[in-house]
């Protein structure tokens, strides 16, 4: 079962998977490591208008787009809510809601959703039994599901691609959109243009017992598509792939602390129930649903759930109430256990010595105890209840607790020679942290310290084991001492060293970290800090270090690169044998006439790159003089040492982006250069925004030029005069119009 190593010890976590393992109460992280299961935890303190606020009278909705903001239903209103990505400013959508009867008119809004494939949030207007959909930039309505003629008043149909109040909705990152038909009790799909996929629901009813569904949530984990449904009456939890089939128990899977369940959001590893019944926020393990707690420090109603980028978890309480922000992994659970479901073998009889446990996160608060059984019968595995209070109680199992404010970490095993061993972990904490087992070794027929003492103190005949247990106390103290030394190769290697020596690392190679960036964004840096250094003040250098340390794509221009200057064919001498039997009698030839055509694909120089010459170009008090080492320096003049960094507009998320892109060119950019800094707006620019509907704004109203602003004549700017007309404002012809 576990790999043996000729050093006489054996890790029990191989892969990061600890293979034959069973454990509850515990989350196997992507680093591999054990630790207390996950519990969001409040991030604030809860206000007391949502203490003490009732449940909404049905699901609502939250979203959040790439820029930060949030976006939040008020059913009770009919309207939207924004809070901004930057300044957290409040305000509703304007032209968003109202039963004003316009196509954007909403009435009784549900579930919201900014898809990954779409910069674009769909509104479930319930009670208009539709799906609209808004453009994120400009705020327009751009498409509307669910009805034949968007100019009719709304109906109700249960045809398929029709609603009869939608409830919720998700999507996966194919762009496919699932959608909770709650009047129709049915879940449908639709793919990124909006078309139904009725097979979905087919698949759906005729192989599960989901019957009354209220809430979706969809799980895309590298392709691999989970569509999560609570339904409403049964209390259940039903799971289906991109299909419709059913990948857990058809008939749902059921927990007894659902009572009122409202709002369903999921991730990797934890799916999110609120309950409003409870007035909690439940969280589930995936795969599995076992039943891990509550979000520690919420206690409200619930209308939706809705995951941010950045992986924290937030909470629309109803109605105009603000959303409050929640740390995934802020808390943990109370307990965990950890046992061997197969025992540690290593086909043969050994001598058992320790188990020792590789640590860290532990504190006043949380706590860990080893537990060990050694036997020759495979079959006599020592009992493990880990719903109980004592889930080692079994007399078998040989314990190490805590004691005082210090863990300790090995148990020494001892007691013979055994073929078999089966070990536990009892992890334990009051909540607001978590120890973390990041593995577990176990050493056999060991040498120890018994071999270099006097043989008279070798004779355990009358002690037993005693001086072996003493002496084995000395040696984990030692042992920790000979971990470090052995290890000090990994302090060098930025993609294993830890996180506190990672500002060390950078200063051994002349690199100052910015605290601000992300763990895995300084170990990048470090790891290529030589290549960077190799390209430092260079196009490709600057544009590395725009996108690591300021985190925007820039496209980087040298006009001198572009520039391209008029001159005559010129007549080159021969290079070759070759070359003078095809050329001309003189054995001359001409340049191709098109690589300097005026206008085109040329331009004049602004000054003679002789500088004055008398006779031809020199004008007295208006001419400049240079040296022979200096002829032809008037061409490059006004191009030379100049650079231009262009940065779209959607990536300045927040005030501080402008100033930090200006502080990496000024940091990275050679000393005798000059940059212009340009933002692109999203207006038509071929060749940078030219996707009509994408990432393009045609028309609107030019600016008028004004001196001393930043506006280029001929770009985006109109000389005063008469604007151009705009169609449905002044449109009568040959009275206040004019074409042009």
């Amino acid at each position: 079962m576990h790999a043996t190593s000729k050093n006489n010890f054996v890790y029990l976590n191989r892969d990061g998977r600890w293979p034959g393992f069973k454990h509850k109460g515990i989350d196997l992280r992507d680093d591999g490591s054990m630790a207390l299961g996950a519990l969001p935890r409040l991030v604030d303190v809860l206000p007391d208008g949502t203490s003490s606020a009732s449940p909404p009278d049905g699901a609502g909705g939250i979203a959040i787009d790439s820029l930060g903001a949030i976006y939040f239903t008020d059913s009770a209103h009919d309207r939207v809510f924004r809070i901004s990505g930057c300044d957290k400013r409040l305000a509703t959508l304007a032209g968003v809601g109202g039963t004003n009867g316009l196509p954007a008119g909403l009435r009784q809004p549900r579930g919201l959703l900014v898809p990954q494939h779409r910069h674009a949030l769909f509104v479930a207007d319930s009670l208009n039994h539709r799906i609209e959909v808004f453009d994120l930039n400009t705020l327009q309505l751009v498409d509307i599901w669910g009805q034949p003629d968007p100019g009719a008043p709304p109906q109700s149909d249960s045809a398929p691609g029709r609603f009869n109040q939608p409830f919720s909705l998700d999507s996966d990152r194919g762009g496919n959109v699932y959608v909770v038909d709650y009047g129709n009790q049915r879940v449908q799909k639709f793919n990124s243009a909006g078309r139904v996929i009725p097979e979905f629901w087919q698949n759906a009813s005729a192989n599960s017992g989901l019957r009354n569904p209220s809430q979706v949530a969809v799980l895309d984990d590298d392709g691999a598509v989970q569509v999560f449904v609570l339904d409403l009456a049964a209390l259940k939890i039903f799971a289906f792939d991109s299909d419709g089939f059913p990948i857990i128990d058809p008939e749902g899977v059921g927990d007894s602390h659902l009572q009122q369940p409202s709002g369903l959001i999921v991730n990797r590893n934890a799916l999110f129930v609120g309950d409003n019944g409870a007035r909690r926020i439940f969280r589930f393990q995936i795969p599995g649903f076992e039943f891990m707690g509550a979000a520690i420090g919420y206690d409200g109603p619930v209308a939706a759930l809705a995951l941010d980028e950045k992986g924290s978890l937030w909470v629309h309480p109803g109605n105009s109430l603000a959303p409050l922000l929640l740390q995934v992994e802020g808390g943990a659970c109370s307990r965990g256990v950890l046992w061997t479901g197969q025992p540690v073998q290593v086909n043969r009889r050994v001598d058992w010595y320790r188990l020792s446990a590789i640590t860290s996160g532990f504190d006043e608060a949380s706590h860990l105890e080893l537990f060990v059984y050694a036997t020759d019968d495979p079959a006599d595995a020592p009992a493990v209840d880990p719903a109980s209070d004592n889930p080692f109680s079994d007399a078998r199992w040989r314990p190490l607790g805590f004691a005082g404010n210090f863990e300790i970490d090995d148990l020494y095993v001892g007691g013979g020679e055994f073929e078999y061993l089966f070990c536990g972990a009892l992890l334990s904490s009051d909540g607001s942290s978590t120890p973390v087992l990041t593995q577990l070794r176990v050493e056999f027929d060991y040498p120890r310290y018994e071999s270099y003492l006097p043989a008279v103190y070798r004779n355990n005949k009358n002690c037993d084991d005693f001086v072996a247990r003493l002496l084995s106390l000395f040696e984990s103290i030692f042992a920790d001492v000979e971990q470090e030394i052995e290890s000090l190769p990994k302090l060098f290697d930025p993609r294993v060293a830890p996180k506190k020596f990672l500002p060390w690392l950078a200063g051994v190679v002349g690199f100052e970290l910015d605290g601000n960036l992300s763990e895995s964004a300084q170990r990048e840096i470090i790891a290529e800090i030589f290549r960077y250094y190799g390209r430092r003040g260079t196009r490709a250098g600057l544009r590395d270090s725009l996108r690591l340390f300021a985190q925007v794509d820039a496209i980087i221009d040298e006009p001198l690169l572009n520039a391209g200057w008029w001159t005559l064919p010129g007549a080159s001498s021969s290079c070759s044998e070759h070359c003078h039997a095809n050329s001309g009698q003189d054995g001359n030839y001409w340049n191709a006439s098109e690589n300097s055509i005026l206008g085109t694909t040329t331009m004049l120089a602004g000054e003679q790159p002789q500088g004055a010459v008398v006779g031809t170009s020199a004008i007295l008090d208006q001419s400049s003089l240079i040296s022979d080492s200096k002829i032809g320096s008037p061409l490059f003049a006004e191009t030379a040492y100049q650079f231009s960094v262009r940065i779209y507009q959607a990536q300045l998320r927040c005030a501080q982006t402008l100033s930090r892109i200006k502080a990496v060119i000024e940091q990275e950019k050679p000393a005798h250069t000059t940059y212009h800094l340009c933002v692109v707006a999203p207006r038509m620019r071929v060749g940078f925004q030219s996707r009509v509907g994408v990432d393009t704004v045609v028309g609107g109203q030019a600016r008028s030029l004004a001196l001393g602003t930043d506006q280029h004549l001929g770009d985006d700017t109109l000389l005063a005069g008469t604007a151009l007309t705009r169609l449905g404002a002044e449109s009568r012809l040959g009275l206040n119009t004019r074409l042009n």
